[in-house]
């Protein structure tokens, strides 16, 4: 597929894609946030999507995500998770940790939480299982959700009509290994960390 073909996907499906992709992020379906994020703002700064569309898009995914994982924690609860679990990377040992957390600063996990890998995939799940106010969680999601998706934009948005497009494919393959080597070195660290 040459270049032409995937701007021309991009342009006719970009605004599904990105809300597709995001929400899969939240649920804790890996796929590549930040750097998807930034990969659609150096697209909107050359005037392959547009910008408001590009964001809406991106705010949604995010919030949509975090609300099907509040729902899937609150009204399945922990036995869901002791069985599916392990299919999102949620050990108990890991679910224990970032539970703890939770309690500890839960409103700031919940603004802030979406820049941290890890911490947004469990964040919702833990805040439905503990049974938290959901109008506060929603309240907080919608800004988080917005704060989260607008910046990584916003930093493609502002470094994208400086790169030629013919090297946006080669910043894709180089996001997708990084993103590989990522989830490589986690699953590695969290095999040691079980062995421990």
């Amino acid at each position: 597929m040459n270049l032409e073909n995937i701007m021309a996907a991009i342009e006719n499906y970009g605004y599904w894609i990105i809300l597709l992709t995001l929400f899969c992020g939240i649920v804790g379906i890996p796929s590549p946030e930040e750097t998807f994020l930034v990969l659609i703002g150096m697209l909107t700064a050359q005037d392959h999507l547009q910008l408001v569309w590009t964001v809406i898009s991106a705010f949604s995914g995010s919030l949509s995500g975090m609300l099907i994982a509040y729902i899937a924690g609150r009204f399945l609860g922990l036995p869901f998770l002791n069985k599916y679990g392990r299919f999102l990377k949620i050990t108990p040992e890991l679910w224990e940790k970032a539970s703890t957390q939770f309690r500890r600063y839960g409103t700031l996990t919940i603004l802030f939480g979406l820049f941290i890998p890890g911490v947004r995939q469990l964040a919702p799940y833990i805040a439905g299982t503990s049974r938290y106010p959901f109008t506060v969680y929603i309240f907080f999601s919608i800004i988080g959700s917005a704060l989260w998706a607008i910046s990584y934009i916003f930093v493609g948005f502002f470094i994208g009509d400086q790169i030629p497009l013919h090297y946006l494919p080669w910043i894709g393959v180089v996001a997708l290994v990084v993103f590989i080597g990522t989830v490589f070195i986690k699953n590695k660290s969290l095999k040691g960390g079980s062995r421990a």
